[in-house]
């Protein structure tokens, strides 16, 4: 699912790069399009795309590494075990805010009001869970690692860009050396199972 996921985003990634340089002869459609870009992935544009709305864009449509999909959804899901993954198909510990919108947790804190999203599948889960690492102004150090991985042509790396997840739990540094233990007990195991899906 987060290699579907990713084929989906570079698919839509390799559009954005088309369009910027089509340098500002957009057709009515394009420029719908563009505007529908810019909402979903919360990047400013005012009446017409400039160098910076493109630059923030295309920081922002791209992959993750399915690594560090699978280590994220290894620790946020105990390993797809969790009341919130078999019930509500959460793997990566998404909350929302409006009541009946997923699961209450058993110990959440006196006067809180969040829930653990409920999705359809999981392949939402791992849409939502990418669109939250490619939008939230938490991950922006993640997004400006993969950024500089970019620009330098170098792989993805989920260890490297690990490092910028320490937004995405209360235990910052803590929980980012388990995303890489993770990565790095497993990675024989998952290098395997993206092979096998990738031939299948």
């Amino acid at each position: 699912m987060a290699q579907a996921e990713n084929v989906r985003i570079l698919k839509q990634r390799r559009h954005v790069l088309v369009l910027q340089k089509k340098n500002h002869s957009y057709t009515q459609n394009e420029m719908q399009e563009i505007r529908l870009l810019a909402k979903r992935y919360r990047v400013p544009l005012q009446d017409k795309p400039t160098e910076v709305f493109w630059s923030r864009l295309a920081k922002r449509v791209d992959v993750v590494p399915v690594e560090l999909a699978l280590a994220q959804a290894a620790n946020e899901s105990a390993w797809g075990t969790s009341r919130f993954a078999r019930q509500g198909n959460n793997f990566f510990g998404q909350w929302c805010y409006t009541s009946g919108c997923g699961i209450v947790p058993t110990r959440r804190n006196a006067g809180a009001t969040h829930e653990v999203k409920a999705f359809d599948s999981p392949g939402a889960s791992v849409r939502a869970y990418i669109h939250n690492l490619n939008t939230a102004k938490a991950y922006q150090p993640l997004r400006g690692i993969r950024l500089h991985l970019r620009r330098n042509k170098q792989p993805l790396d989920a260890m490297i860009m690990a490092s910028g997840l320490s937004g995405y739990s209360e235990r910052g540094a803590a929980y980012v050396k388990n995303i890489r233990t993770i990565i790095r007990r497993n990675r024989a195991l998952i290098q395997g199972l993206v092979q096998t899906s990738a031939i299948d």
